[in-house]
């Protein structure tokens, strides 16, 4: 009995080591300065090794996960994926087994939590991660902000032809992140994780997090990010609607209304505050500060895109997703294939938008639902849908019936993992990439389905 504790104690580190890395990986491989240096190669590498090694031997031990909700449709997703794969194999195939191999880590090293653990020994792997989120959420916020006030601009191209922008560039807070809507959203995340510590901690410890939640909006601002003030505005009301409902006693009707209008008017605040802190920089600050910086000539040092969206509110994007219709209806059961689609789409749909442009080809749809439907195909498609209904019926019942300490935890990963849906309709975000969301989608997501099906089995004893 000893060794098997002590077993179940290594498989324990093991895994929380793994998600560890996982997100320094993450979070390196979408900081500017971090993604072209040395550091990365290695995380990447550290992350494969480390992520393969968990699902070997979560392999041996196959027991105590073969049943876990939605882990067989996860499987044969992956199995969907390596179809599409052969199917377009004459257009290359190592970089989509390259991203099979990373949708299963995510999938089976991320998701996937062993039954014989408690969910108090998962919730301090959640309080610990999401530390670690809002601790490097905020000093990247501080750098970032620092950038935007002595107006810090800068661009370097990779071997690849790839380029990275860090600072303030074109009417947008970029900072330390490499995109500014994938910065937004991950600021986002840190918000809501913030918010919930503010609720549950006591003392001067809840000035930290008051702090991270100040220099997160302040980024989500100067980002100019309509994805991240929609994903901030609807998953932080989800979780303040969820934590509302249940402090106040009274009938659930007038509960239920009052948090609903109470939700509704913070909305409006957070939209009303960005608009002007936005107006009030421009109009106020920035002479300033070109006054202190000796540069009063200095061009769209102003926050804002107005004149860059005047003509395309949508920045593209219903251009390039009907463009990616226009691919799928070549080949609507299997797809084209991930890393394949642009030279699928150049073969069969010369003339479509998403590679018959001035910007170049795009790998991405900038929808990663379409991308789904597109790269996998019906088949994918199908199988990510019943996906998503699978984990919803276990997670929802689980967080109703959930209560205190618990019931806070579930309802801001649900929050979190709503902010990386709504990102998922503008991004390539969730599965196809190594990002912050993706990281905190699968994560997250294990263990709502773990503490539900917990919360079951209790009620069911």
């Amino acid at each position: 009995m000893p060794d098997r504790s002590k077993k179940e104690k290594v498989m324990q580190r093991l895994e929380t080591a793994v998600k560890i890395i996982y997100l320094c990986f993450a979070l390196s491989t979408f900081h500017s300065f971090l993604y072209v240096s040395p550091v990365q190669p290695v995380l990447v590498k550290l992350t494969l090794i480390s992520g393969a090694s968990l699902i070997l031997f979560r392999f041996i031990r196959i027991g105590d996960y073969r049943k876990i909700p939605g882990i067989i449709l996860m499987l044969w997703f992956c199995i969907s994926f390596v179809v599409t794969s052969v199917m377009n194999r004459q257009y290359g195939m190592t970089e989509n087994v390259k991203w099979i191999a990373w949708t299963g880590v995510q999938f089976f090293a991320l998701y996937a939590c062993s039954v014989r653990r408690t969910t108090e020994e998962y919730g301090k792997e959640f309080r610990l991660l999401s530390h670690l989120i809002i601790g490097y959420s905020m000093a990247a916020a501080a750098v970032s902000l620092w950038m935007l006030l002595t107006f810090y601009s800068n661009m370097v191209t990779t071997p690849e032809g790839e380029k990275i922008i860090s600072g303030f560039k074109w009417g947008r807070l970029w900072g330390v992140y490499t995109d500014p809507n994938y910065g937004s959203v991950f600021c986002v995340i840190a918000i809501i994780l913030s918010v919930l510590f503010l609720i549950q901690k006591k003392g001067k410890r809840r000035i930290f997090y008051g702090i991270g939640i100040l220099l997160n909006f302040l980024y989500v601002v100067f980002s100019d990010s309509r994805t991240g003030e929609f994903a901030l505005i609807f998953s932080l009301g989800i979780f303040l609607y969820l934590w509302m409902v249940r402090k106040w006693n009274g009938k659930r009707a007038v509960r239920y209304l009052i948090s609903l209008f109470l939700v509704l008017c913070l909305g409006a605040g957070v939209y009303g505050s960005v608009q002007l802190i936005k107006t009030e920089y421009n109009n106020r600050l920035v002479p300033v500060l070109k006054e202190m910086e000796g540069n009063q000539e200095m061009k769209k040092a102003g926050v804002g895109r107005a004149e860059d969206l005047k003509d395309n509110v949508s920045n593209g994007r219903l251009q390039l997703w009907k463009s990616g219709v226009e691919v799928w209806k070549e080949s609507p059961v299997y797809g084209t294939g991930y890393s394949t689609f642009p030279d699928f789409a150049g073969e069969h749909v010369p003339d479509t938008y998403a590679v018959n442009n001035t910007q170049g080809d795009y790998t991405s749809l900038h929808n990663n639902f379409l991308n789904i439907l597109v790269f996998q195909g019906l088949l994918g498609f199908v199988l990510f849908l019943f996906l998503v209904l699978r984990l919803a019926f276990c997670v929802l019942p689980g967080l109703c019936r959930a209560q205190g300490e618990m019931y806070l935890n579930l309802a801001a990963m649900l929050a979190v993992i709503s902010a990386v849906g709504i990102a998922m309709l503008f991004l390539l975000e969730g599965l196809y990439t190594n990002s912050p969301g993706s990281f905190v989608l699968w994560t997250f997501a294990g263990y709502m389905v773990h503490a539900s099906c917990k919360i079951r089995s209790e009620r069911i004893e």
